[in-house]
């Protein structure tokens, strides 16, 4: 089997602004890999809070010991994947095995969900994300344009917790009958996680996403001790990146959000939600700036999740495929094989 590797850039809708930074462009990979007769493709995603940076995945990627890796048969999944060897990119690893799955299941001719015995008709709502913004004004326009969806996601986490408090204020003023969440990504310290998560639950907030900081165990603990009964559940998401992270957040993080990019592709994301379950916690599938490459591989794990937020190929302008379709929320998983991508032409 052959890899090829292409180089994506993202351009986004209006710039997102997040508690790591603002952006609006990001340079992602693809990798294809071809059997001679169908070719896969997934998506690594270049997010610089994590570390990564294209050139380090195009390296591991083009390694000849990963080609090597990879047999003759396309359909010994599983023995190509234990056959690779370690990556110092979890984004590259991760672009592989949702190529290598998407070559899988177009040999096979059924789509993944359904190679897994999955029913689609079980994905949660994906919510649709509003970011920070300059301006009340902006943030107000930016929080109108998602008065459709069902469930909308807050990023918090401005480095003002009372200012983070008066966003979701207006949030629930703009979208009164609309399902709230929040993300803080990191930004708050136990003590101030303390002080806002019951004021958001006057909100009606469903549920918060990593208030503390992703190595701050004391700050989890804090807030499994101080926190009264009958909060939102407290999703980890920077603390989750793969399924060593699952046995230390349990009994503190009510669930994980769990991201391909992170954890090292669909292998790796179905054992953390197996290792969660078995924990007793709630499973949200996520994503990172990502085309429809790599949000319609997570949008076939959906039927496993309690939540979803696998909407980041809607805040982009030239997303190079289509796949799943994200419906106001509701997710549409593809029918086709394999991942079910199709190449778009633009221009």
């Amino acid at each position: 089997m052959e890899i090829r590797v292409e180089q994506l850039q993202l351009r986004l809708v209006t710039p997102f602004k997040i508690a790591h930074g603002s952006t609006s462009a990001r340079y992602n990979v693809l990798a294809h890999v071809s059997d001679g007769q169908h070719s896969g493709v997934g998506e690594a995603a270049v997010v610089p809070y994590y570390g990564e940076t294209a050139e380090r995945v195009t390296a591991w990627l083009t390694r000849p010991d990963v080609r090597a890796a990879l047999g003759a048969n396309p359909l010994l999944l599983e023995d190509a994947l234990n056959a690779l060897p370690p990556a110092d990119s979890p984004a590259a690893l991760a672009a592989l095995d949702m190529a290598l799955h998407d070559l899988w299941g177009q040999r096979l001719g059924h789509p993944l969900y359904r190679l897994w015995g999955l029913n689609p008709a079980r994905c949660p709502v994906s919510s649709l994300t509003v970011s920070m913004a300059d301006d009340e004004q902006a943030y107000r326009n930016l929080l109108r344009a998602v008065q459709r969806a069902p469930l909308v996601k807050l990023k918090l986490g401005s480095g003002d917790v009372q200012r983070d408090l008066e966003l979701a204020q207006i949030a629930r003023a703009e979208l009164p009958g609309t399902r709230l969440c929040a993300d803080a990504n990191s930004a708050w310290t136990a003590e101030q996680s303390l002080w806002i998560i019951p004021r958001l639950a006057e909100l009606a907030v469903a549920f918060v996403e990593q208030p503390v900081a992703r190595a701050d165990y004391a700050g989890w603990r804090a807030l499994r001790a101080g926190l009264p009964a009958g909060m939102p559940p407290v999703i980890a998401d920077e603390s989750s990146q793969n399924a060593a992270d699952i046995a230390p957040l349990a009994g503190l993080a009510d669930g994980v959000n769990i991201k391909l990019a992170k954890c090292g592709g669909l292998r790796a994301a179905r054992q953390m939600i197996a290792l969660a379950r078995a924990f007793g916690m709630r499973v949200m599938l996520g994503c990172m700036v990502e085309s429809s490459v790599a949000v319609t591989a997570a949008a076939h794990l959906a039927p496993l999740a309690d939540y979803a937020d696998l909407d980041s190929s809607l805040l982009i302008s030239n997303d190079p495929y289509q796949g799943v379709v994200n419906a106001d929320g509701r997710l549409i998983l593809p029918d086709a094989p394999g991942l079910g991508l199709r190449r778009r032409i633009w221009g």
